[in-house]
């Protein structure tokens, strides 16, 4: 009974065959399995398929977005870039850069040898920071002032491949900044709204007098930023 089995599923093995589908265009192979023998048409293909050349597959390259850091500041064709290295990614303003030395920041800092500054910033909007920006354009309104481009700056400490808080209320990181084109204004004056965690506010002065930018001295740590524009009297 085995035997007989055995001998059934062998010949039935013996009967199927690969035929094979070309297209010519595409340079697809597709096989299927089928009883019986080969047909002309279907010998004709694996004649084909056996004179065809291996066809070698190369991946594409994957492509690698880099997202530009908005870390300079461009006034008259003369460009300053931040002194301090870090991911600036705020886009609501077109440039950012800490003007201070580093040298003299690190001072400030007391730094050790090997410590270093790392700086974050990004916008803020009303649905990622409902509450920071209801504070700045409550305190702008208040000194007769718009709103304009919001963000948040972290300065922090670099040691050891690390990223680590740094606090310090003392420090003075000498900050400029590009003013929209949209919010200038000819007999305008601006300054930088400054709110900290716990809705702690100040009112950074502009310390320059070029008229498509705004510097002010930022802090160590976190703080959203905004820009505001006193109204014309």
């Amino acid at each position: 009974m085995k035997r007989q089995l055995l001998k059934r599923t062998i010949s039935t093995l013996l009967t199927i065959s690969s035929a094979l589908v070309l297209s010519m265009n595409s340079g697809l192979v597709t096989a299927y399995a089928t009883e019986g023998g080969l047909s002309a048409g279907e010998a004709a293909a694996q004649a084909a398929l056996e004179r065809t050349e291996p066809v070698t597959t190369v991946a594409e390259e994957e492509e690698v977005v880099e997202i530009p850091q908005n870390n300079t500041v461009v006034v008259n064709g003369n460009i300053t870039k931040s002194t301090l290295d870090g991911h600036y990614y705020a886009y609501s303003i077109p440039g950012l850069a800490v003007v201070s030395p580093l040298a003299d920041l690190q001072k400030q800092a007391n730094f050790m040898v090997l410590e270093y500054f790392f700086v974050s910033t990004w916008d803020l909007y009303k649905y990622t920071a409902p509450m920071a920006l209801e504070t700045m354009d409550t305190i702008a309104k208040a000194h007769e002032a718009e709103l304009g481009a919001t963000f948040q700056m972290t300065v922090s400490r670099y040691f050891s491949m690390k990223v680590y808080p740094l606090e310090n209320d003392e420090m003075q990181i000498t900050t400029k900044v590009m003013i929209p084109t949209a919010f200038m204004g000819e007999k305008n004056s601006y300054a930088v709204v400054y709110v900290k965690s716990g809705g702690a506010y100040e009112i950074l002065p502009d310390l320059d007098d070029e008229p498509t930018t705004i510097t002010f001295n930022a802090h160590a740590g976190t703080g959203a930023y905004g820009l505001i524009k006193y109204l014309e009297k």
